[in-house]
């Protein structure tokens, strides 16, 4: 494999297929593999946007769970800013690429997201505001457990709200 191909595969698959059809295409899935170890190998900075915008479904069968290494191999101010970008122009991102964005934020938790993520308290979709609490709750500030409570009040789904309660306690 080369740089190039590794790349092409990842523009071409923006976003990966949904999980059903990703499930009855196994090759696609050992290439996705295939290209994210190559990144591990090789790192480039190119295929951070591109692989943030290649989550195609909800568990992507653990494939979505293994990009995070590939981030560890680049600068991390530089997966923050793609990260932000992502989160600042969401509109054109499917609500499963969105929800993996914000897990990436669990891991890379800066500051700088802090405003991105805050939108998206009010999102139509429990899974998303479930990470969103998680990805808040690691970045720093007294402003962040303010809004939190003030999220809390509001809340009204079951599990969001058991998460909110269990990282406003340990914060």
């Amino acid at each position: 494999m080369t740089n190039a191909v590794a790349l092409d595969f990842l523009r071409q698959h923006q976003p990966m297929p949904d999980d059903d059809s990703l499930e009855k295409n196994p090759q696609l899935m050992k290439d996705f593999e295939e290209v994210r170890r190559y990144f591990l190998d090789y790192p480039d900075p190119r295929c951070v946007k591109l692989f943030l915008n290649a989550f195609g479904g909800w568990n992507g069968f653990g494939m979505y769970q293994t990009v995070e290494q590939v981030f560890y191999k680049m600068n991390e101010q530089f997966v923050i800013d793609e990260l932000q970008k992502n989160l600042r122009n969401v509109s054109r991102l499917k609500d499963c690429t969105l929800y993996w964005n914000i897990q990436q934020c669990i891991v890379f938790p800066d500051r700088a997201l802090f405003d991105p993520l805050t939108q998206f308290i009010k999102h139509p979709l429990p899974e998303i505001r479930h990470a969103l609490v998680y990805a808040l709750s690691q970045i720093e500030g007294d402003d962040v457990t303010k809004h939190l409570k003030e999220w809390l009040a509001i809340e009204d789904d079951d599990g969001v709200t058991e998460a909110l309660e269990e990282v406003i306690n340990e914060l």
